[in-house]
């Protein structure tokens, strides 16, 4: 059995020629039937290709194929989140990304909730782990957010006693960068250099929190220092 599986994620005027190209080059490649598969990952309702067909004197090639129409699910939330196959929380991770476009708060709950429920439906830890990381690049965030998010997940994780997750690389350089810069605050400037870490620890970004920590080798003054993060501070 062979089967082609095209997701389309916007809509193309080529797509349905692209499925007969595909569907004719697998058949030749293997001399046997070929099951053509579209999922329509758009946000147009109103694109539904299904069928291509070309014809030159009296000579007509065509395919139709089935496609799955994903914003059709948009409708069917609670089934979706309720569901054990692991495909409608794919599905329902789409949609919830294409929902909070604008609204990252929004998202970030959203992502949480996705994660927990992976927990709930009873999934084994590989099919969480492969989830998580669909659901991780799906539904990007902010660096202010992301740090909760890990938060979070190292929370659901505590909850649960079950490390399916394991915490990017990421997260835990820029804790330890900070660790880094808490310390050298404290050799080169005592307890005033300390008051700048409620600052530093909203700081998200790994390239910022590596020039501070590179910059307290050699900062004659505290003000030095904030300018990196604040150029028009004191």
């Amino acid at each position: 059995m062979l089967i082609h599986v095209e997701v389309q994620t916007a809509r193309d005027a080529e797509f349905p020629r692209r499925m007969y190209v595909y569907n004719y080059r697998v058949f030749d490649r293997y001399n046997r039937p070929v099951a053509s598969l579209a999922v329509l990952a758009d946000d147009d309702a109103d694109w539904r290709p299904a069928d291509f067909r070309s014809s030159l004197f009296g000579c007509e090639s065509s395919i139709r194929f089935p496609a799955a129409k994903l914003l059709d699910f948009a409708a069917h939330e609670a089934m979706l989140e309720a569901s054990s196959n692991p495909f409608a929380q794919v599905v329902l991770a789409h949609l919830k990304t294409r929902e909070t476009h604008d609204n990252p708060g929004d998202r970030h709950a959203w992502k949480v909730r996705l994660v927990r429920n992976l927990f709930e439906r009873g999934f084994s830890a590989k099919d969480v782990r492969e989830l998580f990381r669909l659901i991780d690049w799906l539904m990007e965030l902010p660096p202010a957010l992301k740090s909760v998010f890990w938060q979070d997940m190292e929370k659901i994780q505590g909850e649960r006693r079950m490390p399916f997750i394991t915490t990017p690389e990421w997260y835990y350089l820029c804790k330890g960068l900070r660790r880094g810069i808490e310390s050298l605050l404290r050799v080169r400037f005592g307890d005033e250099g300390l008051r700048l870490m409620p600052e530093i620890q909203e700081i998200h970004e790994e390239e910022k929190l590596e020039a501070i920590l590179k910059a307290l080798e050699s900062a004659a003054s505290l003000d030095e220092v904030r300018r990196l993060w604040s150029p028009g501070g004191p």
